[in-house]
Protein backbone atom coordinates (compact mmCIF):
# COMPACT_ATOMS: atom_id res chain seq x y z
CA UNK A 1 0.00 0.00 0.00
CA UNK A 2 1.74 3.06 -1.03
CA UNK A 3 1.18 6.51 0.81
CA UNK A 4 0.76 10.22 -0.13
CA UNK A 5 0.10 13.30 1.67
CA UNK A 6 -3.01 14.12 -0.90
CA UNK A 7 -5.92 15.93 1.22
CA UNK A 8 -8.51 13.75 -0.67
CA UNK A 9 -10.86 12.28 1.31
CA UNK A 10 -10.27 8.83 1.64
CA UNK A 11 -12.86 6.60 0.62
CA UNK A 12 -12.69 3.64 3.14
CA UNK A 13 -10.73 2.20 5.92
CA UNK A 14 -8.63 -0.34 6.72
CA UNK A 15 -8.77 -1.73 10.34
CA UNK A 16 -5.42 -3.57 11.82
CA UNK A 17 -5.52 -6.01 14.15
CA UNK A 18 -2.49 -7.01 15.64
CA UNK A 19 -1.52 -10.09 17.34
CA UNK A 20 0.30 -9.15 20.38
CA UNK A 21 2.05 -12.49 21.39
CA UNK A 22 3.64 -13.18 18.07
CA UNK A 23 4.59 -9.37 18.50
CA UNK A 24 6.16 -10.16 21.74
CA UNK A 25 8.05 -13.66 20.35
CA UNK A 26 11.49 -13.27 21.13
CA UNK A 27 11.37 -9.58 22.65
CA UNK A 28 11.87 -8.46 25.83
CA UNK A 29 9.61 -5.37 26.03
CA UNK A 30 8.33 -4.41 29.16
CA UNK A 31 4.86 -5.60 28.26
CA UNK A 32 5.61 -8.40 27.10
CA UNK A 33 6.98 -9.25 30.19
CA UNK A 34 3.83 -8.25 32.25
CA UNK A 35 1.16 -8.51 29.70
CA UNK A 36 -2.58 -7.87 30.25
CA UNK A 37 -4.84 -11.14 30.30
CA UNK A 38 -6.81 -9.85 27.44
CA UNK A 39 -4.02 -10.00 25.07
CA UNK A 40 -2.99 -13.48 25.69
CA UNK A 41 -6.35 -14.39 23.59
CA UNK A 42 -7.35 -11.47 22.16
CA UNK A 43 -6.61 -8.96 18.84
CA UNK A 44 -5.51 -5.69 20.25
CA UNK A 45 -5.26 -2.98 17.49
CA UNK A 46 -2.19 -1.60 15.37
CA UNK A 47 -4.14 1.00 13.83
CA UNK A 48 -6.99 2.74 11.94
CA UNK A 49 -5.93 3.77 8.33
CA UNK A 50 -7.87 5.74 5.98
CA UNK A 51 -7.60 4.70 2.34
CA UNK A 52 -8.39 5.14 -1.15
CA UNK A 53 -10.98 2.35 -2.72
CA UNK A 54 -8.69 2.55 -5.96
CA UNK A 55 -5.90 2.34 -4.55
CA UNK A 56 -3.39 3.54 -2.23
CA UNK A 57 -3.66 5.69 0.98
CA UNK A 58 -3.61 9.22 2.35
CA UNK A 59 -0.83 10.26 5.11
CA UNK A 60 0.78 12.96 7.27
CA UNK A 61 -2.46 15.36 6.03
CA UNK A 62 -1.99 18.39 8.21
CA UNK A 63 0.08 19.77 11.16
CA UNK A 64 -2.34 19.07 14.28
CA UNK A 65 -0.06 18.07 17.05
CA UNK A 66 -1.16 14.60 18.93
CA UNK A 67 -3.20 15.75 22.33
CA UNK A 68 -1.74 13.53 24.96
CA UNK A 69 -4.62 14.08 27.08
CA UNK A 70 -7.37 12.64 24.36
CA UNK A 71 -5.73 9.16 25.94
CA UNK A 72 -6.78 10.41 29.40
CA UNK A 73 -9.94 11.55 28.23
CA UNK A 74 -10.65 7.68 26.55
CA UNK A 75 -9.78 6.19 29.37
CA UNK A 76 -5.86 5.36 30.27
CA UNK A 77 -7.02 1.55 31.00
CA UNK A 78 -9.06 1.45 28.10
CA UNK A 79 -6.17 2.84 25.70
CA UNK A 80 -3.62 0.54 27.09
CA UNK A 81 -5.59 -2.49 26.84
CA UNK A 82 -7.23 -2.20 23.52
CA UNK A 83 -4.44 0.03 21.63
CA UNK A 84 -1.23 -1.26 23.69
CA UNK A 85 2.40 -0.16 22.97
CA UNK A 86 4.00 -3.21 24.51
CA UNK A 87 7.54 -1.36 24.24
CA UNK A 88 7.60 0.46 27.38
CA UNK A 89 6.29 0.61 30.80
CA UNK A 90 2.86 2.29 31.34
CA UNK A 91 4.56 4.63 33.12
CA UNK A 92 7.24 5.88 30.42
CA UNK A 93 6.45 9.66 29.20
CA UNK A 94 6.81 7.96 25.83
CA UNK A 95 4.58 5.33 26.07
CA UNK A 96 1.95 7.40 23.98
CA UNK A 97 4.30 7.68 20.87
CA UNK A 98 2.78 5.14 19.23
CA UNK A 99 -0.25 6.73 19.15
CA UNK A 100 1.31 9.58 18.04
CA UNK A 101 2.57 8.09 15.08
CA UNK A 102 -0.55 6.87 14.35
CA UNK A 103 -2.73 10.24 15.10
CA UNK A 104 0.24 12.17 12.80
CA UNK A 105 0.26 9.89 9.78
CA UNK A 106 -3.11 8.37 9.65
CA UNK A 107 -5.62 10.07 11.83
CA UNK A 108 -4.86 13.50 10.56
CA UNK A 109 -6.53 12.46 7.17
CA UNK A 110 -9.59 11.46 8.86
CA UNK A 111 -11.42 14.52 9.63
CA UNK A 112 -12.31 13.68 13.03
CA UNK A 113 -11.25 14.71 16.20
CA UNK A 114 -8.83 13.01 18.09
CA UNK A 115 -11.32 11.73 20.79
CA UNK A 116 -13.35 10.46 17.42
CA UNK A 117 -10.63 9.14 15.96
CA UNK A 118 -8.90 6.48 18.44
CA UNK A 119 -12.65 5.98 19.67
CA UNK A 120 -13.09 4.95 16.42
CA UNK A 121 -10.88 1.77 16.61
CA UNK A 122 -11.52 1.21 20.66
CA UNK A 123 -15.40 0.78 19.04
CA UNK A 124 -14.47 -1.65 16.51
CA UNK A 125 -12.54 -3.88 18.11
CA UNK A 126 -14.92 -4.13 20.90
CA UNK A 127 -17.36 -4.77 18.05
CA UNK A 128 -15.72 -6.90 15.51
CA UNK A 129 -12.55 -8.54 17.80
CA UNK A 130 -11.74 -11.90 18.05
CA UNK A 131 -13.16 -15.00 16.62
CA UNK A 132 -13.59 -18.27 18.81
CA UNK A 133 -11.01 -19.87 16.33
CA UNK A 134 -8.22 -17.95 17.73
CA UNK A 135 -9.08 -17.95 21.27
CA UNK A 136 -9.70 -21.37 21.12
CA UNK A 137 -6.50 -22.21 18.93
CA UNK A 138 -3.73 -20.23 21.03
CA UNK A 139 -0.34 -22.21 21.70
CA UNK A 140 -1.61 -24.32 18.37
CA UNK A 141 -3.05 -24.05 15.11
CA UNK A 142 -6.16 -23.02 12.73
CA UNK A 143 -6.69 -23.41 9.65
CA UNK A 144 -5.71 -20.50 7.49
CA UNK A 145 -8.74 -20.55 5.11
CA UNK A 146 -10.62 -20.95 7.87
CA UNK A 147 -9.96 -17.75 9.81
CA UNK A 148 -10.45 -15.74 6.73
CA UNK A 149 -13.71 -16.54 6.84
CA UNK A 150 -14.17 -15.87 10.04
CA UNK A 151 -13.60 -12.25 8.84
CA UNK A 152 -15.73 -12.50 5.47
CA UNK A 153 -13.78 -14.85 3.33
CA UNK A 154 -9.99 -14.47 1.17
CA UNK A 155 -11.07 -10.59 0.35
CA UNK A 156 -12.58 -9.36 3.59
CA UNK A 157 -10.20 -11.15 6.34
CA UNK A 158 -6.16 -10.48 4.79
CA UNK A 159 -4.06 -11.77 6.99
CA UNK A 160 -0.45 -11.51 8.10
CA UNK A 161 1.99 -14.08 9.05
CA UNK A 162 5.35 -14.35 10.12
CA UNK A 163 7.24 -16.82 8.44
CA UNK A 164 4.42 -16.83 6.38
CA UNK A 165 2.73 -19.08 9.10
CA UNK A 166 2.84 -17.41 12.47
CA UNK A 167 0.16 -14.88 12.81
CA UNK A 168 0.60 -11.43 13.47
CA UNK A 169 -2.07 -9.90 12.29
CA UNK A 170 -5.37 -9.37 10.32
CA UNK A 171 -6.32 -6.83 7.87
CA UNK A 172 -10.43 -5.70 7.52
CA UNK A 173 -12.06 -2.79 5.59
CA UNK A 174 -14.42 -0.50 6.07
CA UNK A 175 -16.97 1.58 4.55
CA UNK A 176 -16.67 5.43 5.70
CA UNK A 177 -19.54 7.20 6.89
CA UNK A 178 -18.90 10.75 7.82
CA UNK A 179 -15.62 9.83 8.97
CA UNK A 180 -16.60 6.69 10.72
CA UNK A 181 -15.57 2.94 9.49
CA UNK A 182 -19.10 1.55 9.89
CA UNK A 183 -20.13 -1.42 7.43
CA UNK A 184 -17.24 -4.19 7.02
CA UNK A 185 -16.43 -4.30 3.09
CA UNK A 186 -14.48 -6.23 0.96
CA UNK A 187 -10.65 -5.03 0.24
CA UNK A 188 -9.76 -3.43 -2.55
CA UNK A 189 -6.98 -5.41 -4.78
CA UNK A 190 -3.90 -3.53 -3.22
CA UNK A 191 -5.01 -4.48 0.65
CA UNK A 192 -6.28 -8.01 -0.51
CA UNK A 193 -2.15 -8.59 -1.59
CA UNK A 194 -1.05 -7.70 1.57
CA UNK A 195 -2.02 -11.32 2.96
CA UNK A 196 1.03 -12.90 3.71
CA UNK A 197 0.02 -16.12 5.29
CA UNK A 198 1.21 -18.91 2.57
CA UNK A 199 1.06 -21.56 4.90
CA UNK A 200 -2.31 -24.21 5.09
CA UNK A 201 -2.12 -24.13 8.52
CA UNK A 202 -1.81 -20.66 10.77
CA UNK A 203 0.04 -21.07 14.17
CA UNK A 204 -1.53 -18.92 17.09
CA UNK A 205 1.51 -18.02 18.94
CA UNK A 206 0.65 -18.33 22.95
CA UNK A 207 2.62 -15.57 25.62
Amino acid sequence: MNGNNSTDSNDIYVFAYSWTPQFCYGEDYPGCDTPEEYWETHFTIHGVWPQYASGGYPADCDSEAFDPNVPLEIGWDTMTNYWPDVKYTETDPDYDSFWEHEWTKHGTCTGLSQYDYFGAGINLIKSFGTPASVTNSVGGSVEADSLRKDFGGASYGILRCDGGQYLSGIYTCWTNVNGIPTTQIECPTDVQGEDTCTSTDVQITAL
